[in-house]
């Protein structure tokens, strides 16, 4: 039996992509739900909506704004679960490594636990 009264409960459905300019229409041609953002504000302004509109079960955000958020708030971000609001790698940017780690970081809060990965040919 459903006790929330009606109208009260949202259910977190979707993704959300904020994206620059630049890689907004990619996102969109391949389906994501997607925001643009130019710089640290509106990226900001974006997250802050989404959070109060209660409809993004997960919120990403492009690697180069991401980058010009303040650190304070991206803390706040990487912190919060509901919903998970991630980083998506910059296209120009990190080394494999570091992109590996951050898969690995976003799985762990994603699932709970953090999950290792084998180099090809190896044996564990």
């Amino acid at each position: 039996m459903n006790t929330t009264p009606p109208g009260k409960y949202k259910s977190m459905t979707d993704a959300l992509v904020v994206a620059t300019p630049a890689t907004a229409t990619g996102f969109r041609l391949g389906g994501a739900r997607t925001i643009t953002a130019g710089n640290a504000d509106q990226t900001v302004a974006a997250v802050t909506q989404e959070i109060a509109d209660g409809q993004a079960a997960v919120i990403a955000v492009h690697g180069a704004l991401w980058s010009l958020v303040a650190p304070s708030v991206r803390a706040t971000w990487t912190k919060q679960t509901s919903p998970l609001i991630l980083t998506l790698p910059d296209e120009d940017g990190d080394v494999s490594a570091a992109k590996d780690a951050a898969l690995r970081d976003l799985l762990a809060r994603a699932i709970g636990y953090q999950i290792t990965f084998t180099p090809s040919g190896g044996s564990e």
